[in-house]
C-alpha cells in the first residue's frame, strides 16, 4: 500500500506583510478515515519554529511567510509514522496570487503495521549515496567527498561478500572477500582494514583493492589503541580493554618516546563489584588466581574479575571518549561527569566542564556513542527516540548539547559523519529493497 501526501498550496499576500494561512486535513492511510488531531510543527529552514501545537483536522492556522519561501513541516501522531516534508513556496506563485487559503492533506501510515512500501511525496528526501538491486551495503568508509569503500553482499554477509571502490557515483573496482567478512575498520592514519572471521587484511593500493594480511594480535594490541597524532610530534594511545573497568589515555613524545598519563578513567562502582567477585569464588578458582598472581604479578582479584565477573549480566565495559581538536585534547569522562580539556603538547589540563547529556540513558535513549567529523572536527552524540536517531553537536566550551537533527528514516544503521553530512545504511521494513547507503545534511531536519 502506498501512502500519498498531496499538497495543494494557496497563500495570502498582504501589501505590507506576508501571512500564510494553512488548513490541514489528516487521514489514516489504512482505513481512509479522518484523524481528529495531530502534533504539528512548522519551521523555517533555519529552524525557527513558526507553529508548534496540536492541530485539529481541517483547522486553519496562521503564520508568517519566511523570506526564502521555504517551510518545513513535521506531523506526529501516536501510533503512526512521523511525516516530514519541506515545501518550496516559490513553486506556487500562481496560487499565491489568488488569495486563497492553504490546504495541505497528510496521509499517515500505522506504526508497526506490516504493509508494503510507502512514499511521502515531499520536496525533501535523503540522498541515496549508493544503491543496487542486486547487493546490499553492510559497512562503508568515507574516504573523501567523492570516494568510498563499501563492504557489500548479495543475500548474506557470510556468503559472496565483496569490496567495492566507489568514486563519483560509479564502481571503479570490486573484488570478492577471501573469507567470511565481518566489518571494515580504520586506524589513526585512516588506513582501512577488512576484518574477517579468522584473518584481518589491510587495504593497499586502494583503487585496485589489494589486500595484505595483518596479524590480528598486532592490529588490536599495537595499532588500534593509537588514537591520534599531532604533527608527528605527539602520539596518543589508550590502554582500554573491555574486560577491565578502568584504563588510561597516554601522551607520547615521538622524538624520545617518553610518555605520561594524560587522563585516567575508572568506573569505580563497577570496579568494586569486579574485585568483590573474588570473595565468592570457589576454592579451585581462588587457587588458580593465586597461581596467576605469582606468575604475572597481577592482583588475584583482577584475574577472577576478568574471567568470571565479566561474563555476568551485571558487567558493563567502561566507556570514555578522546578527541583531538587543533592543539587541544578533549576527554569525555562519563564516570566523573566531566569534559576535560588538555593542552595537546604539554598535557597540562586547561579546563573542565560538567556534563549531563549522558545521564539516564534508559530514559533519554542515549546510544553511548560519540563521533567526530574528520573535516570540521565537530563532535556529535546520538540518541534513539522510538527508532529515530537524534544527533546533537556538543559544545566543546561547556559540554552542553547544541542543535539537534533527526534522521529522516527510522531504524537506520552505522551512522557516520563526514563534512557535516550524515551517512547511514537503511532498508524499509518488510521491503524487498536491498540495503542502500544514504546521506543527508542535518541543516534540513526540523529541530525539536
Amino acid at each position: 500500500m502506498r501512502v500519498l501526501t498531496y499538497i495543494f498550496i494557496f497563500l495570502t499576500f498582504g501589501t505590507t506583510a506576508q501571512e500564510l494561512n494553512l488548513q490541514f486535513s489528516f487521514e489514516d492511510g489504512m482505513t481512509n478515515t479522518p484523524i481528529d488531531s495531530v502534533e504539528l510543527k512548522i519551521a523555517t529552514t533555519s529552524n525557527q519554529i513558526l507553529i508548534n501545537q496540536w492541530t485539529q483536522n481541517n483547522e486553519i492556522v496562521k503564520t508568517a511567510i519566511p523570506n526564502n519561501q521555504m517551510i518545513k513541516i513535521r506531523a506526529q501522531k501516536t501510533g503512526f509514522f512521523t511525516l516530514d516534508t519541506i515545501v518550496n513556496l516559490s513553486l506556487y506563485q500562481r496560487e499565491i496570487r489568488k488569495d486563497k487559503p492553504v490546504v495541505i492533506h497528510l496521509t499517515f501510515r500505522y506504526d508497526g503495521q506490516i504493509s508494503g512500501g510507502y512514499d511521502v511525496r515531499a520536496t525533501y528526501q535523503p540522498e541515496i549515496a549508493f544503491s543496487s538491486e542486486l547487493i546490499s551495503v553492510s559497512d562503508f568508509v568515507v574516504v573523501d567527498e567523492n570516494t568510498m569503500v563499501l563492504l557489500t553482499y548479495p543475500k548474506r554477509l557470510n556468503a559472496g561478500s565483496e569490496l567495492i571502490w566507489y568514486v563519483n557515483d560509479s564502481i571503479v573496482s570490486r573484488r570478492n572477500v577471501p573469507e567470511i567478512a565481518i566489518r571494515l575498520v580504520t586506524d589513526y592514519r585512516n588506513r582501512i582494514y577488512l576484518r574477517c572471521e579468522y584473518t584481518d587484511y589491510m587495504l593497499k593500493n586502494e583503487e585496485l583493492l589489494s589486500l595484505v594480511k595483518v596479524p590480528r594480535e598486532e592490529l588490536d594490541n599495537y595499532v588500534r589503541p593509537i588514537l591520534d597524532t599531532l604533527q608527528n610530534e605527539q602520539l596518543y594511545f589508550t590502554t582500554y580493554k573491555s574486560h577491565y573497568p578502568a584504563f588510561d589515555f597516554f601522551k607520547v613524545q615521538m622524538h624520545d618516546t617518553s610518555h605520561a598519563v594524560l587522563h585516567h578513567v575508572e568506573d569505580t562502582e563497577m570496579m568494586e563489584f569486579y574485585r568483590a567477585e573474588y570473595k565468592w569464588a570457589d576454592v579451585r578458582t581462588k587457587l588458580w588466581a593465586w597461581d596467576m598472581e605469582a606468575e604475572t604479578g597481577i592482583d588475584r582479584e583482577i584475574w577472577v574479575g576478568a574471567n568470571v565477573f565479566t561474563n555476568s549480566i551485571y558487567y558493563e565495559a567502561p566507556y570514555s571518549e578522546f578527541f583531538l581538536v587543533g592543539d587541544e585534547v578533549f576527554v569525555f569522562d562519563f564516570y566523573r561527569d566531566h569534559l576535560y580539556k588538555y593542552d595537546a603538547n604539554s598535557g597540562e589540563q586547561l579546563d573542565s566542564s560538567s556534563i549531563v547529556f549522558h545521564k539516564d540513558a534508559r530514559k533519554t535513549g542515549w546510544e553511548r556513542r560519540m563521533v567526530q567529523d574528520p573535516i570540521t572536527k565537530k563532535i556529535y552524540t546520538m540518541y534513539d527516540e522510538a527508532g529515530y536517531t537524534n544527533v546533537y553537536e556538543i559544545n566543546l566550551s561547556d559540554g552542553t548539547r547544541k542543535d539537534k537533527f533527526t534522521l529522516f528514516y527510522r531504524y537506520v544503521e552505522n551512522v557516520q559523519v563526514y563534512n557535516e553530512e550524515l551517512f547511514y545504511i537503511y532498508r524499509p521494513f518488510e521491503s524487498l529493497q536491498k540495503k542502500y547507503l544514504y546521506k543527508e545534511g542535518y541543516q534540513l531536519i526540523i529541530n525539536n
